[in-house]
């Protein structure tokens, strides 16, 4: 099986956009992806992050059902513990019949401190078990079996022939398409020792991993599969989602000219360096790279080289099936979305190239013994 290829769409585009404008940039590359013959197309749900300024991923899904055909779609991730558990599941169970099956749900407790803040909390610490409450009472709503709960933190219910009112009610059946059991269901991981994967595996959820190091990419996958076989099920790297920033172009040197002039150059320039620096996410990169840097230190040509796989789809492919001889194989590679406004052909150039003329031709381990 040839490795499929999505985008995860954050959308790091920069703080001066305007909503209208990352709007229609998101449902714009969907068309793009679609065409090209992209897999999966997820998009992130923030609050209050001026360079992932997308808080309602549902209506960008919704636009892009209009104007792709095959592209599957999924909020990555409702953040749970700041939605009503019934309504939320009652909207993502309506949203994937909308959809008819391009739909899978990706969830998260929510990582952003001013995310945090802006719903009451002093920080992210409170989040994680609310989260697992979130779920179990999504879940009961997806049974449709009559109960009432309140729980620690959230209520919810599902209404039967003790509950109707002086009259019958027709109840809508908002479920996921398909029924519960088809809904797959993501989690990412980026910080080397994840819980997120260990939550992961012992659910049966797929993971993504943000990409920070072959050492980080081991641990991610080991902490999944093993995970999953002590919950009884079957580690599978077909499922493996590993996100990626990417540009292409003719030769090497096209590419790292068109990338040190991108949106995705400007956004790890202002935002995402000093993050990668405050959490330690390159440690693993410059442990692969061999090179004597420190994360302060970092600089362009060392971003074009070691972080971003940049170049010719020769050299990208040969990067990506060094990298899986490392790790092992995946099913999927996700192009990290940037925002190229100012000049959105090399982009949309490099996303169609990856799909076409990269992902066709990457060898893979057997990902069915793998």
């Amino acid at each position: 099986m040839a490795m499929q290829c999505g985008v995860f769409m954050t959308p790091y585009n920069p703080p001066e956009r305007t909503p209208r404008q990352v709007f229609d940039w998101a449902v714009d590359i969907a068309r793009i992806c679609d065409e090209s013959g992209y897999a999966d197309y997820m998009i992130g749900e923030h609050y209050t992050l001026g360079w992932e300024n997308i808080p309602l991923p549902e209506a960008v899904i919704a636009a892009c059902a209009q104007t792709t055909k095959k592209l599957r779609f999924a909020p990555m991730a409702h953040l749970l513990p700041y939605h009503d558990p019934a309504t939320l599941a009652i909207r993502i169970g309506w949203l994937s019949q909308v959809m008819e099956g391009r739909y899978f749900l990706g969830v998260a407790p929510g990582g952003h401190h001013t995310d945090a803040i802006l719903h009451g909390y002093d920080n992210i610490g409170p989040l994680p078990p609310r989260q697992l409450e979130v779920l179990r009472l999504m879940e009961r709503v997806w049974e449709r079996k009559p109960f009432q709960e309140k729980g620690e933190w959230y209520q919810a219910g599902f209404p039967g022939p003790d509950t109707m009112p002086e009259y019958w009610v027709e109840l809508s059946n908002n479920n996921p398409y398909g029924g519960r059991e088809n809904l797959e269901v993501a989690v990412t991981a980026l910080s080397m020792n994840s819980k997120s994967m260990e939550f992961a595996g012992s659910r049966n959820y797929s993971p993504i991993s943000f990409f920070g190091g072959t050492p980080q990419m081991r641990a991610h996958w080991d902490t999944w599969a093993s995970s999953m076989e002590a919950a009884g099920f079957k580690p599978e790297r077909k499922r493996y989602r590993v996100c990626r920033d990417i540009f292409i172009a003719d030769t090497d040197a096209e590419a790292k000219r068109l990338f040190l002039k991108s949106g995705m150059m400007r956004t790890w320039k202002h935002y995402l360096k000093e993050i990668y620096v405050k959490f330690r996410l390159f440690d693993g990169i410059i442990a692969d790279s061999g090179v004597d840097i420190t994360p302060e230190n970092i600089d362009e040509d060392f971003l074009a080289e070691h972080v971003v796989l940049c170049g010719s789809p020769e050299t990208v492919i040969e990067k990506l099936e060094k990298l899986a001889d490392q790790v092992g194989g995946w099913g999927q590679i996700v192009a990290n979305q940037h925002d190229s406004l100012d000049d959105p052909k090399p982009w949309e150039e490099s996303l169609r190239r990856l799909a076409t003329e990269v992902c066709p031709k990457v060898r893979m381990p057997d990902l069915e013994t793998a």
